[in-house]
């Protein structure tokens, strides 16, 4: 493994094996072109591609030495910068689709950005293959920059490079204040630091500023894109053995993009979308006409209850507890125990946190751990922490199964009550 080794010579041959096993399993070798990104789905491909991010990572540390590791970290933050001018500027939408490349004079000319400061946003850009210069003052995409004009990843991007880039940078003056224990209300967050508001990220984005509520509802919803095919299928599994006559409630779950994909492998389950007011009237002026009688929206805060009860109800969460401290998950999650019967399920769709940590970590949660400090003092979670935050919530909540990603540190915790 690449992670037990510092000799060079052994990580160059675990590079070699992964190669050759990762090409004889992939449809297309990867390419820097502009094409559509092809996700990695075979096993062996997928653990190849593991081996081969772990490798690089390995060997830039030893041969990048101790000093650029830590000044690259600490620096790592104007990458960002580069990125959200790449982004405000649209440099993505102005460079051609099809891989030829555009003139810097006319590329200024369209975005109405000086010429140097494109040129200096490039050089960082490019340093990551996001563009390349095919010759001096010609630009051209890579498949790393044709991704960004993807409206969902795109909005994703927003998410990222706007409110969570503005907020980061007053997390530690919040947690310094509490001795660096975050607080346990996410309405004295960095985010509320940085947009001086007593709402909490939900409420702000979907009352104050209501372009920030959509995008960010577009961003969750390419969150399988950017990390690749995984849970949204894995929401099957325990709903198979689900009895028939099961309702579905998807809490938190925004224009129903799940619900809807549910309801079309299941025939017979009945979903019902819950969420605020503004989501709501959204997906449901997007509900396709033919799974009106089986998908419904409903308004409520699951802070102040769980209406639907009784027999056969899955209470679907996804990416929703992770948002939030301790206190306030005990709080959706104890009412929806009292809602809930022996045949009654929840299914916490979310981060599972490996316990060990190192090179080996899976990077995307790791980020999200800090994403959820910075903008809602929320916290991904280990298996452990979820069976304790449940017990917590209610004596009787215990879990039944998980059901775990072939790769990465998620999965679906099934939990009933005892």
């Amino acid at each position: 493994m690449a992670a037990k080794t510092e000799d060079l010579t052994e990580l160059s041959n675990i590079f070699s094996t992964n190669v050759k096993n990762y090409l004889s399993h992939v449809p297309t070798p990867p390419t820097l072109r502009p094409t559509p990104p092809v996700p990695v789905t075979d096993e062996v491909a997928a653990e190849a591609r593991e081996q081969l991010l772990l490798v690089c990572r390995r060997v830039i540390s030893l041969v990048g030495g101790p000093i650029e590791t830590v000044m690259g970290m600490s620096a790592a933050f104007h990458q960002t910068t580069a990125m959200k001018l790449a982004y405000d500027m649209k440099l993505a939408h102005n460079v051609p689709l099809d891989g030829s490349p555009i003139a810097l004079a006319e590329l200024a000319a369209k975005t109405r950005a000086p010429e140097e400061t494109i040129v200096r946003v490039m050089r960082a850009l490019t340093l990551q293959d996001v563009f390349v210069e095919t010759a001096p003052g010609y630009f051209a995409h890579t498949s790393g920059s044709a991704v960004i004009g993807v409206p969902g990843i795109e909005a994703l991007i927003g998410h990222w490079v706007e409110e969570s880039f503005a907020s980061a940078l007053h997390v530690s003056d919040v947690l310094r204040e509490n001795n660096f224990e975050p607080p346990e209300d996410s309405r004295n967050s960095a985010f509320n630091r940085a947009f001086n508001t007593n709402k909490n990220f939900w409420e702000y984005a979907y009352t104050d500023d209501k372009p920030m509520g959509t995008r960010f509802g577009q961003a969750m919803a390419s969150m399988d894109t950017a990390r690749g095919p995984y849970n949204l299928v894995a929401v099957y599994e325990p709903l198979r053995a689900a009895p028939k006559g099961t309702t579905l409630v998807d809490m938190g779950g925004g224009t129903g993009h799940v619900a809807i994909a549910a309801a079309r492998k299941f025939p017979n389950l009945k979903c019902v979308v819950q969420d605020i007011g503004m989501v709501v009237n959204e997906g449901r002026d997007g509900l396709p006409e033919e799974l009106k009688d089986r998908v419904e929206f409903q308004q409520n805060d699951f802070f102040k209850g769980q209406p639907i009860g009784g027999p056969g109800v899955y209470y679907y969460l996804r990416h929703i507890l992770h948002d939030h401290p301790d206190p306030g998950c005990k709080k959706i999650l104890s009412h929806i125990a009292s809602a809930m019967d022996s045949s009654s399920r929840i299914l916490i769709d979310e981060g599972i946190m490996n316990e060990r940590m190192g090179p080996e970590g899976n990077k995307m949660t790791v980020t999200l751990d800090l994403q959820m400090l910075v903008m809602c003092n929320g916290k991904e979670r280990t298996e452990a922490q979820w069976a304790a935050l449940l017990k917590s919530a209610d004596e009787r909540l215990v879990i039944e199964r998980v059901w775990r990603a072939e790769k990465g540190d998620i999965g679906i915790i099934e939990a009933r009550l005892a």
